[in-house]
């Protein structure tokens, strides 16, 4: 009987030890198979991960994926900076995370269902990138990221700097201050809005923007939106001057609006002392009539999203939302 006491004993020890979260971030990633990544953590931010921060949720690339970052040619053309800079954009925090067990990802609001909301099952998760190289926002906001659900039970994906979109590949694993989240990829750092929109497919409005002198503004502007014509929705007859005036239009001042903060009926203040309405139609979302093409391209002051068409609004009071 005392046998088989003690071999209950330790079968219930050894199964709360399978369920309950590790300690340390390092070992569980290594015991997990991020090895290469926990190698880069450990080397570049060693301190990333000390102190009180809890509901922490890190974005670790599977091996393969690294391996890729450290041999694309596309590492250099991008100018990815310093090691500790990409290890803090990898680490965010949410407040629903327990750290308890696997979860698997709400997929109840998927693409595509008619509501009230731009981007369901969509969530904006502020990370631990401060630096003001890569950092232009009001005080106490650091970088985001934007992680979005998809249809028909696949694995979220994750929006970040220069439009570059990963893929989840896995379910969380805990450890004592959150969860790891299997991804495909680094996530590309924020940059300048005017470095960032040949990322875009809007050179038209990069090259209006910087002959008329706005781009600086808005490059050295805290905290904003920028609705980005697609080439193909700018006519080659405009000038560059009337351009630049209503591209002004399709800027929202204030701070970033992420597509999940996006609502039917919103409003917001312009640069050029306008508002701007945002419709939900199902599955397209417009902002002052413009259909936005692709959403969440994180930028140092905001965030960009490609719209199908330049637009001219009334000046009108405006309500500016926060």
């Amino acid at each position: 009987m005392l046998e088989l006491f003690a071999l209950l004993t330790l079968l219930a020890a050894a199964s709360l030890a399978q369920s309950s979260p590790q300690s340390n971030i390092l070992a569980v990633l290594r015991q997990e198979g991020f090895t290469e990544f926990a190698d880069f953590l450990a080397a570049s931010a060693p301190d990333l991960l000390s102190g009180p921060k809890t509901n922490l949720i890190v974005y670790a690339p599977t091996n393969a994926a690294f391996r890729r970052r450290k041999s694309s040619s596309d590492l250099l053309r991008r100018e990815v900076p310093e090691e500790e800079e990409a290890c803090s954009y990898q680490i965010a925090q949410d407040v629903e995370v327990t750290g308890n067990t696997k979860r698997s990802y709400d997929h109840g609001r998927e693409n595509g269902v008619c509501n009230e909301v731009a981007s369901p099952g969509a969530a904006d998760f502020m990370t631990f990138l401060d630096d003001p190289d890569f950092v232009n926002l009001p005080p106490n906001n650091n970088a985001s990221i934007v992680q979005k659900n998809m249809p028909k039970g696949a694995l979220p994906v994750v929006h970040s700097g220069l439009g570059d979109v990963v893929k989840v590949t896995g379910l969380d694993i805990p450890f004592d201050k959150g969860v790891i989240r299997p991804v495909s990829g680094l996530f590309s750092l924020p940059r300048l809005l005017s470095f960032t929109l040949p990322f875009l497919g809007t050179d038209k409005a990069l090259a209006a923007l910087d002959e008329t002198g706005l781009i600086n503004d808005l490059d050295n502007r805290t905290g904003i939106t920028f609705l980005a014509p697609d080439d193909r929705a700018i006519p080659n007859n405009i000038s560059a001057s009337v351009l630049a005036e209503i591209l002004r239009r399709h800027t929202i001042v204030g701070l970033p609006v992420f597509t999940s903060d996006l609502r039917n009926g919103d409003t917001y203040q312009t640069l050029a002392g306008t508002t701007i309405a945002v419709t939900v139609q199902c599955a397209n979302v417009f902002i002052g009539g413009a259909r936005i093409l692709a959403g969440d391209a994180i930028i140092k002051n905001g965030v960009v999203h490609t719209v199908d068409k330049v637009y001219h609004l009334s000046s009108s009071p405006s309500t500016q939302k926060h």
